[in-house]
């Protein structure tokens, strides 16, 4: 059985964060952010962050490789469930920052089970380079 999720404190605003510490070879704050992609759109675009206490930025590109990846995961797909909670007509778009990140997250959709994903509908987009993107959105009965 897959752990649950970390806590989560929801801060919205322009962008949607949802701030969660990551607890595995050591302690990590990490940021879902969900930021529109056009001021009329209902796209928005999923960013899964780390906070650099230093300098106090947020950054993307850090692999934190902290041993957790499973329940990480878990949290990220319970911010996407809780941001579609609050605005259902959204349709959200992410994808990893490597291809082998990409891969990673396509791997874990397999071990969530369908409780999980029951409101969801997830389509991804194979790109040439060997990279997915990922959509997701809540499901809709009459059109699912």
């Amino acid at each position: 059985m897959m752990e649950q999720h970390y806590p989560v404190k929801y801060q919205g605003g322009l962008t949607h964060q949802y701030w969660f510490v990551s607890v595995g070879k050591r302690s990590v704050i990490k940021c879902v952010q969900l930021e529109r992609m056009n001021s009329n759109d209902r796209f928005f675009h999923l960013s899964l962050l780390d906070y650099n206490p230093q300098n106090g930025s947020l950054c993307d590109q850090i692999v934190s490789n902290n041993g957790d990846t499973e329940r990480v995961l878990k949290t990220v797909i319970f911010c996407i469930q809780s941001f579609l909670s609050l605005f259902p007509d959204a349709r959200i778009t992410f994808t990893g920052n490597s291809t082998a990140r990409d891969r990673l997250f396509k791997m874990q959709l397999p071990k969530w089970n369908q409780d999980i994903l029951a409101d969801l509908h997830i389509v991804l987009d194979h790109l040439e380079d060997g990279g997915i993107i990922f959509y997701v959105s809540k499901k809709n009965p009459k059109f699912d």
